[in-house]
């Protein structure tokens, strides 16, 4: 299995455990959505880019408290406001936690 469905496997368990997502649909939704992030701040979460911050181990309540900001616009990005404002607080939380493990790539 690659390094990027392990992760993802892993976000998704993550999900489970701590909110109680159960549902097929829900997993999915956070797949697809973690795989957005991914896209841009890397598997790990770190990057190449100069202009797109490294999340590899980046405090959670840090990043949660900045995708909250994004949502409700207290802090602006094109792509991130966008973004933030299709998650919930429980994904989150997730994801905040699947990049602060950030566990170098395979």
């Amino acid at each position: 299995m690659s390094v990027l469905k392990n992760k993802i496997a892993a976000l998704v368990m993550i999900s489970a455990s701590m909110f109680g997502f159960s549902s097929q649909a829900q997993a999915e939704d956070d797949q697809k959505l973690l795989k957005m992030c991914i896209a841009c701040h890397g598997v790990d979460g770190s990057n190449q880019f100069a202009s797109i911050p490294n999340l590899k181990g980046q405090n959670v309540q840090y990043m949660v408290g900045q995708l909250k900001n994004f949502k409700a616009d207290k802090r602006q990005d094109k792509t991130m406001s966008k973004v933030a404002k299709l998650l919930t607080e429980e994904q989150m939380q997730a994801m905040a936690i699947y990049f602060n493990t950030g566990k170098e790539q395979d």
